[in-house]
């Protein structure tokens, strides 16, 4: 089943993005929601990754967290850098 989407974000460095969509308009889906809690993050716990592989419609990647102290990147001195965030790193077979 396929409805009209509408960007609301677009985070052109990390590659993601918000979108909005009607569930009213679902007719043969139910919608679900995923609960986000990122204190129960443990090195070797198994994760999904969902997105957009190597120009693929959808895809999602199984991974493990391989760490749970990785700093912000700084990607320039005069440029975007991140902060009031954080950064776990996962490891896939892919």
């Amino acid at each position: 089943e396929e409805l009209p989407v509408y960007p609301l974000y677009r985070d052109p460095i990390h590659d993601f993005g918000f979108m909005r969509f009607d569930p009213g308009a679902l007719r043969f889906m139910e919608v679900g929601e995923v609960p986000l809690d990122p204190k129960a993050a443990q090195v070797g716990i198994e994760i999904r990754v969902v997105g957009n592989d190597s120009g693929e419609k959808i895809s999602i990647l199984a991974g493990t967290l391989a760490r749970l102290d990785r700093d912000a990147p700084t990607y320039s001195s005069r440029g975007f850098n991140d902060f009031n965030t954080f950064y776990l790193q996962a490891a896939s077979g892919t």
